[in-house]
């Protein structure tokens, strides 16, 4: 067997490994998450995902951020149901990265308890295709960690393992202390949901002049907030 075959199935077998986290079923819980249960919300962020990931591609970003104005559940659902999507394509594996270890939403999201603190780093498959990375972390090291070269390469570490085609990192919050800012490196341009109930005219722009001077901004999504 050659050497790209035995590293295909190595990464095969790194996902099979994985603990597998089953979708919520209750009714509260389930009722943002867009995927087949939910047909109508899915369709909604197929066409995001058609609309922004194909342009994100042909710039080879292959590591996209999703960030809000301030907290809220607009950035961390429109990461988990972006890479839903997106896992949704044929043979297309997605991580999904949590980095708001402040508030851990996905993992609230997902009706999931905070896993025992026997590492820093935690991967987990929600599907075949989609496996969550969370970060087991004081609230007050955020910005830190955030900023840490040793933590960025641990995390890149978990990452390699993995080999996604792509990744969707969701952000701390942008105006909501430094740990936002903080991330932006990690990324190669950020997708920003707008609460539609309370952003403002102006948070958005501060949160442009925020991010462009350390990526692009691919773009501006509007959560129907609803959960």
């Amino acid at each position: 067997m050659d050497g790209a075959g035995s590293h295909s199935n190595l990464q095969a077998q790194t996902w099979a490994d994985l603990p597998r986290i089953e979708l919520p079923q209750k009714a509260g819980l389930r009722a943002a998450i867009a995927d087949a249960q939910n047909p109508d919300r899915a369709e909604a962020y197929d066409l995001l995902r058609t609309r922004v990931l194909p342009e994100a591609s042909a710039r080879n970003w292959n590591r996209i951020g999703v960030s809000q104005a301030r907290p809220g559940p607009a950035a961390p659902l429109t990461a988990l149901n972006l890479a839903l999507s997106e896992a949704r394509r044929p043979e297309r594996r997605v991580t999904l990265v949590d980095l708001d270890f402040s508030r851990q939403p996905i993992r609230t999201r997902l009706g999931q308890p905070a896993p025992a603190a026997r590492q820093r780093v935690h991967m987990a498959r929600l599907t075949e295709q989609l496996a969550l990375v969370t970060i087991d972390a004081a609230a007050t090291e955020a910005a830190t960690l955030l900023l840490d070269q040793t933590f960025r390469m641990e995390l890149e570490v978990a990452q390699t393992s993995l080999a996604p085609h792509f990744t969707i990192l969701h952000l701390p919050p942008i105006l909501q202390g430094d740990a936002g800012l903080a991330a932006l490196p990690l990324v190669q341009s950020v997708l920003l949901a707008i609460d539609g109930r309370k952003d403002r005219a102006a948070d958005l722009r501060r949160c442009e002049a925020y991010v462009t001077p350390s990526c692009p901004l691919l773009g501006l999504f509007l959560h129907d907030g609803e959960a």
